[in-house]
């Protein structure tokens, strides 16, 4: 409406440009931004705003020269060096990105944007304590700064400080990067009330792999007495009715199930909200048995039939790639780097990889004259009461960090997991043990992108492992 009234003014057509942004219509912020442009190409306001459009498109490094076209215009138009920095984060080019962030701070020491994306950057190169303290600085200008809020929480969980973690978690709800969205039901939210008897609703957030190992103090609010009704994803519905036999389960729809009308409700929470009551501490995560859910046994049987037809000898389950759209390619380790792991004799491998995984499989046969069991029957994404089923069938599991290790860890399955140099917060920094599920051993990369070090530690303890098997 403002262009309208006044076609030729900057201000609204560069906030339009930004708007279009946000709300993923990225065309068409480029075409605004270039627009402002024309109206006036002597402004840094539309370069910044033409840098956004051209990040979100994925072409970053023509976004810098717009940035840097906008500083140039005016060194003090702080905006541009924020964005010029995140641009630089997108490359992996932190130190460069550190820099723009402390411009910004020269200029404006007030500036809780830049605090907040220079306790990211020093995140990102695993300097816990310069970016805990940016993240704090930005909280201190802006204490209803939900991002940062957000972002401190990850750093604290990292740090393995869980009660002050899960607190600032709570402000995920108010984030922009948050995935989720808040379920608007009218109960009374649990806030470690006495559960005795009560009814508490429990919905599940996130992707499946969080609602999975979010499922892990369940066991604790049922010992608790709690009457429990839980909501989540399709297809865990059998898995969890299964694995918690005393809970009503539903699956997440709206309108809501009728059944959680019907139930009665004192209190609803959502699910990762659960870990502010039972998981904070590290001891609290280790009073169970470590397995929380249980596989479809009539299934599991069937697979382990099947893969005990391969040979006399243990069945492991293998994973290498993630599929993470962001950190997918850090995560991962190439199939070709498995050698010393898959030449070893005695023993049968089955992928448990989801995704195209043939070529990869011809290749191993090819180099090694190993052939790696693929299970079309299993289709991890579309069924997992087989995906289960089918991880709960082996006696060991080797994976890299995806969602696999969350059905092995959640069932006490043994699993080695493969870590990249700065892994997720639920891994942390160090140590050899996960504290989410007990049945897991770490092997971390000491710098990024060093796989062969990860490796050659598995090779040797995967050589004794077997030579122990009963």
């Amino acid at each position: 409406s403002a262009i309208i009234i006044s076609p030729d003014q900057l201000d609204p057509v560069c906030h339009l440009s930004f708007v279009f942004s946000q709300s993923g219509r990225h065309n068409e912020a480029l075409s605004t931004a270039d627009k402002a442009l024309g109206l006036d190409s002597e402004h840094p306001h539309p370069h910044d705003v033409k840098g956004l459009a051209l990040i979100e498109l994925g072409r970053t490094k023509e976004a810098l020269g717009s940035f840097r076209r906008a500083i140039e215009i005016d060194p003090n138009f702080t905006s541009a060096y924020n964005n010029l920095g995140i641009g630089l984060m997108n490359l992996k080019e932190h130190e460069a990105a550190i820099k723009q962030f402390e411009c910004v701070l020269q200029i404006d020491s007030q500036d809780a944007q830049a605090y907040n994306n220079l306790g990211l950057a020093f995140a990102d190169t695993a300097k816990f304590v310069e970016a805990e303290a940016a993240l704090v600085k930005a909280i201190e200008i802006a204490p209803d700064y939900a991002e940062a809020h957000f972002n401190h929480s990850r750093i604290l969980l990292m740090c393995g400080n869980y009660e002050e973690g899960w607190r600032e978690n709570e402000w995920r709800w108010q984030s922009p990067s948050f995935p989720s969205t808040w379920r608007s039901f009218s109960y009374p939210q649990w806030r470690g009330e006495p559960v005795t008897n009560k009814t508490v609703l429990v919905w599940s957030e996130q992707g499946i792999g969080d609602e999975i190992m979010f499922a892990n103090p369940i066991p604790d609010l049922l010992a608790d007495g709690a009457k429990l009704v839980l909501e989540c994803g399709e297809r865990l519905v059998p898995l969890f009715a299964r694995s918690f036999q005393a809970a009503t389960v539903v699956a997440r729809c709206d309108p809501p199930d009728k059944r959680i009308r019907q139930a009665q409700i004192d209190y609803q929470t959502p699910m990762a909200s659960l870990c502010s009551y039972y998981r904070n501490t590290r001891e609290s995560f280790h009073g169970g048995s470590g397995s929380y859910l249980t596989a479809d046994p009539i299934r599991k049987s069937e697979l382990r039939a099947r893969y005990a037809a391969l040979g006399d000898e243990p069945v492991i389950g293998i994973c290498w790639r993630s599929g993470n759209p962001i950190a997918g390619p850090e995560r991962s380790a190439s199939l070709d780097l498995w050698d010393g792991i898959l030449s070893q004799p005695n023993c049968s491998f089955v992928s448990l990889q989801y995704g195209e995984v043939e070529e990869d499989l011809a290749s191993v046969k090819e180099r090694l004259g190993v052939k790696v069991y693929r299970d079309t029957d299993v289709k991890p994404l579309e069924n997992a009461e087989d995906w289960f089923a089918q991880v709960a069938a082996m006696d060991l599991v080797i994976s890299i960090d995806n969602s696999t290790i969350q059905v092995s860890g959640s069932q006490g399955i043994p699993t080695w997991t493969l870590l990249s140099y700065l892994p997720e917060w639920r891994f942390g920094m160090q140590g050899k043990e996960h504290d989410w599920h007990s049945s897991i051993r770490v092997y971390r990369q000491p710098s990024t992108g060093d796989w062969q070090s990860v490796f050659s530690e598995v090779i040797p303890d995967f050589a004794d492992w077997l030579r122990v098997y009963p």
